[in-house]
């Protein structure tokens, strides 16, 4: 959790410098590039939080691998991290600073739910029912989970949306199970 606060506080920072500048895209490219070369290979960040290296040595090596391959921004940014003593949390800074950008252009992230993959069809028009209920564009990703049994269970930003079968089912159960029965005399 503090991990999470620390995170969000320096990507929070970051944001509002990239929309200073009005490049809250263009640092978002920088980052998504870095997020998937530290997904792939962890190594980097292993070596910036290694104490046998001397911070100049760090900063040396940030300035080498991101020389003209980054936003200054970006590159003062990570300089600032190693700085702080901050770099392992690298990663999630950039889940959270796409979190914000993504907040800022109206986009929403979801997740659609079915019993069996949705056609083409269907996948568009759910996706074209989500995006009125939000108001939003959606960023979305597909699921199959046989369990559901049928119908659709979306999860909008922070809301659950079940038309499910087994949703359905367990209600249907809840009612019978409340309903008095009076035997006859």
């Amino acid at each position: 959790m503090a991990d999470t606060r620390v995170a969000r506080k320096y990507a929070t920072g970051l944001f509002a410098a990239a929309k200073a500048v009005g490049k809250e895209r263009a640092i978002w490219d920088d980052l998504a590039a870095l997020g998937e070369l530290l997904r792939t290979d962890r190594r980097l960040l292993r070596v910036l939080a290694s104490p046998q290296l001397s911070l100049d040595e760090k900063k040396n090596l940030v300035r080498a691998i991101l020389a003209d391959r980054a936003e200054a921004t970006v590159r003062n940014f990570i300089l600032f991290l190693v700085d702080k003593g901050r770099t392992e949390s690298f990663p999630r800074m950039i889940d959270i600073y796409r979190e914000l950008l993504d907040e800022a252009e109206g986009i929403v992230k979801a997740t659609i739910t079915s019993a069996i993959p949705l056609t083409p069809e269907e996948e568009k028009q759910m996706v074209t029912r989500l995006q009125r209920i939000s108001g939003k564009t959606l960023r979305y990703r597909l699921e199959v989970d046989p369990e559901i049994l049928g119908g659709v269970v979306a999860m909008l930003g922070g809301q659950i949306i079940d038309h499910s079968v087994r949703n359905d089912l367990m209600h249907l159960r809840d009612s019978l199970r409340a309903v008095k029965v009076h035997e006859a005399a």
